[in-house]
């Protein structure tokens, strides 16, 4: 009997690594995602809820709009994303990658280059206005980070195919 908790234990111990290494974020290397911030501002929708944060939240995004065609440009989608990297200075492109209603299995892709990132970086995007009315909500999306001409981090939602 001492043998086998031996056994199990020696077991557990040279598993456990393998274990920590599946659940680490996306990016392993140089650059990790460490969260993407989904938001959807949808038309005619008004968030009811008991915290006062969400509540801000919403009203923060129609804030200033007083006009039928401010308040149209202000319903889609925002993507915030989080990252990090161990070599600042070195220039990113943050990448989303998208799919819509309307457009079905087009890949809609919009960039920006990131070009003396910190260590911690946060980075915007939005899917608003004349292109959210026309082609529909955001179905499926993944960010993307290149660094050197290859791709270091990914983060996808869980309709990414």
């Amino acid at each position: 009997m001492n043998g086998r908790l031996t056994i199990s234990v020696a077991s557990l111990v040279a598993v456990l690594p393998l274990l920590l290494i599946s659940c680490s974020s996306t990016g392993g290397g140089p650059v990790t995602i460490t969260k993407v911030n989904p938001y959807h501002l949808k038309r005619g929708e008004s968030v009811r809820t008991e915290d006062p944060m969400i509540r801000f939240e919403n009203r923060r995004r129609y804030r200033g709009a007083i006009y039928t065609d401010e308040l149209r440009e202000r319903y889609g989608h925002d993507f915030t994303v989080f990252w990090k990297t161990t070599e600042p200075k070195v220039p990113a492109v943050v990448r989303l990658h998208y799919r819509q209603a309307e457009t079905q299995q087009t890949i809609h892709v919009e960039e920006t280059t990131v070009s003396s990132p910190g260590r911690s970086n946060v980075t915007k995007f939005e899917v608003k206005g004349a292109e959210y009315l026309d082609q529909g909500v955001v179905t499926q999306w993944k960010v993307t980070i290149v660094q050197g001409g290859s791709e270091v981090a990914e983060y996808r939602s869980f309709l990414w195919k």
